[in-house]
């Protein structure tokens, strides 16, 4: 019996696609910059932070957290960074140390 609601995978659009190599190219660029700001001062927090960030959003989550985990050790109230550690923590399963992140971001915002 055929079911009535069953559908064909969406395709995606050549819009979609046009949206999605921008969107990547923006974060290539974005790395770039956090490289070149990175390699003229190793422990410019913000360029960590944001590098932490976009790798994150192409989910390179351990690369992303060596970052984090670098910015923590410069700088432990930077803040989002807790809260953003949590946030990868939980993509990757991890939940005692996304709990343990959570935990110390109201620790550190009082």
């Amino acid at each position: 019996m055929h079911w009535p609601w069953s559908r064909e995978p969406l395709r995606s659009t050549a819009l979609e696609e046009v949206r999605i190599n921008e969107e990547l190219v923006l974060v290539s660029r974005r790395l770039k910059v956090c490289e070149d700001t990175l390699r003229a001062d190793a422990d410019n927090t913000d360029a960590l932070f944001t590098k932490g960030v976009f790798l994150a959003k192409i989910r390179e989550y351990r690369r992303a957290l060596q970052c984090l985990e670098r910015v923590s050790e410069i700088e432990p109230g930077y803040p989002g960074l807790w809260r953003t550690k949590a946030t990868i923590h939980v993509k990757l399963g991890e939940t005692a140390q996304a709990e343990a992140c959570r935990h110390r971001a109201s620790v550190e915002a009082t």
